[in-house]
């Protein structure tokens, strides 16, 4: 099994077994959206069907996702049989085409949004953002992290310091963590509203980090992930500030006016 061959490859960026229940969810999810898109096939805007107009989600987010799903099978093999950079490649193909189709259906429900309004489709509005963009970015939230721990199983593999290649990741992790921050607080803060799950995902699985390599004694990379739990933590607090004032004064989308 997957957590098999996790377990005896376990490094200092290791989640406890029961963070990797999250995939259950993670699948859920996009079981979830996939549904919605087949919905739009029959359903109508005021000029065609939704399918075709408004394309929020374009038949391009389709090809990606399907990529993504071969991606994963390979993924299983190649990680099965412990040909950990082969898999670290292929992970990393992965989180792009899943960041892509997340980053095009953010774009096109920004662009659309009035059409959507005008054919009386607001209730479309919610499902894009709660099911589609939601479950697309608990995917890629996941990927990003997990893509990071196969990088530290194969550094440790080649023979290289443990410790070294779990600071690297949690590095690689904290610069991900402030561009997040950025881009959904100050560059697309509009058509990222609502879109709250990977703080939710990230606080989970540093959480279980810090659950499966917690010792009396703190090491680097044990208060090094600390850190990044409490900054995350604190990160998404000033989130949910920013969202409520600028909720309020009318700056983002609202129940309202969608």
């Amino acid at each position: 099994r997957t957590g098999s061959v996790s377990d005896n490859n376990r490094t200092e960026f290791t989640p406890a077994g029961w963070t990797f229940s999250i995939w259950g969810l993670i699948y859920f999810w996009q079981a979830a959206w996939l549904l919605y898109a087949i919905s739009r096939i029959p359903r109508k805007s005021n000029v065609d069907y939704l399918y075709k107009y408004p394309n929020t989600l374009h038949y391009t987010v389709f090809i990606f996702y399907i990529i993504n799903m071969a991606l994963n099978c390979i993924w299983l093999v190649l990680f099965d049989r412990v040909e950990f950079g082969w898999a670290l490649l292929v992970i990393f193909l992965m989180f792009v085409t899943v960041a892509t189709p997340m980053i095009i259906t953010h774009i096109l429900l920004s662009k659309n949004r009035n059409i959507y309004i005008e054919s009386s489709r607001k209730l479309d509005i919610w499902l894009v953002r709660l099911l589609v963009h939601n479950g697309l970015a608990i995917y890629v939230t996941w990927l990003f992290l997990a893509m990071n721990l196969n990088l530290t199983i194969w550094i440790k593999v080649m023979g290289k310091n443990a410790t070294d290649a779990a600071t690297a990741a949690l590095s690689i992790v904290l610069l991900g963590i402030i561009i997040y921050f950025v881009c959904e607080n100050i560059i697309f803060y509009k058509s990222m509203a609502y879109t709250w799950i990977p703080w939710f995902v990230l606080i989970f699985a540093l959480s279980g980090v810090m659950s499966l390599n917690y010792t009396s004694i703190p090491t680097r990379n044990q208060s090094y992930v600390l850190a990044l739990l409490i900054m995350c933590c604190i990160l998404f607090v000033i989130r949910v500030i920013v969202f409520a004032v600028r909720y309020f004064k009318g700056l983002i989308p609202t129940f309202s006016n969608p």
